[in-house]
């Protein structure tokens, strides 16, 4: 039996066994090439050790040096290429979606199933032809290859699908602006992507002041883990665990045409439009319409 099939069976007889956690308990810190090292070693052992650590002892992780050396700057040049070349608009996921970007601002959030004031901008691999689309596809693979492991997947899984399959795999920059950039609490789908993982591209301190990544300990109570996080890292944790961004430099006045804020890069298993009843993150604040 393989290893992506053992460790899928071991998520499995836990998910049957014991409830989802809906709460974050202990953070923790392992270098990346830690977990790479072990699934390439197939260290069983350990990783359903992390498995156990996550869903059973509600753990979180932060994956140090996660990206490689200058990905903030590939991710800016890229985002700045597409502000200047492409109007920001929208697609749903269908086939021959192009890549595009889109300014979710209050208005526009409402359209979701998550609030959030942010500046995204969408890849799909079929459209990965530029250099700076292969830097960033490059970059985000050879962290992302690992955690669809450790979830269970093989690591190319949903790689070469397009819309139609029902999955594709989006890679996504995400600028939070100063002004109030923020993404409120949420939990997401667990259907196709157990874990979710996203690139920390700043500091706290440096790029932006006040604001950034929580997960809910409690009903009431947030922790906001940037302080722990530089530039480079990941996050890694179960889908449930209610997480978000707190306001980015709120009291400064949100401009959307600067580099200033909270930069990061997200990946995820997408249903697609082509799928009925398609699951998607659910907002846990009532700041948006069910749909």
């Amino acid at each position: 039996m393989s290893l992506q099939k053992k460790l899928n069976e071991y998520w499995c007889f836990l998910e049957k066994k014991y409830p989802a956690p809906k709460t974050v308990g202990v953070i923790k810190k392992i270098e990346f090439d830690e977990l790479k090292k072990a699934i390439d070693g197939k260290n069983e052992k350990f990783l359903k050790k992390l498995i156990r650590g996550m869903y059973i002892k509600k753990e979180a992780y932060i994956l140090k040096n996660s990206a490689p050396k200058k990905f903030k700057e590939t991710i800016i040049d890229l985002a700045n290429h597409y502000k200047k070349t492409r109007k920001p608009s929208f697609y749903k996921t269908l086939d021959g979606v192009p890549n595009f970007h889109r300014i979710i601002d209050k208005n526009i959030t409402k359209k979701y199933s998550v609030y959030a004031i942010k500046h995204s901008f969408f890849f799909y691999n079929w459209n990965i032809k530029t250099k700076l689309e292969k830097k960033l596809k490059d970059g985000v693979y050879r962290h992302w290859r690992y955690v669809k492991s450790l979830a269970g997947n093989n690591k190319k899984k949903y790689e070469k699908n397009i819309p139609s399959d029902g999955q594709v795999d989006r890679l996504q920059i995400v600028k939070y602006p100063a002004g109030g950039g923020e993404l409120r609490d949420h939990v997401d789908p667990r259907k196709n992507q157990r874990i979710v993982s996203g690139l920390i591209m700043g500091k706290i301190g440096q790029d932006f002041k006040e604001g950034g990544f929580y997960f809910k300990a409690s009903k009431t109570k947030k922790i906001n883990i940037e302080k722990k996080l530089d530039e480079g890292d990941a996050v890694l944790f179960y889908g449930s665990i209610p997480h978000g961004v707190e306001k980015v430099d709120p009291k400064e006045k949100l401009l959307w045409n600067t580099n200033k804020g909270r930069w990061f890069v997200g990946m995820f298993v997408n249903d697609s439009d082509h799928v009925k009843n398609r699951i998607t993150a659910e907002d846990l604040t009532g700041s948006v319409s069910k749909f």
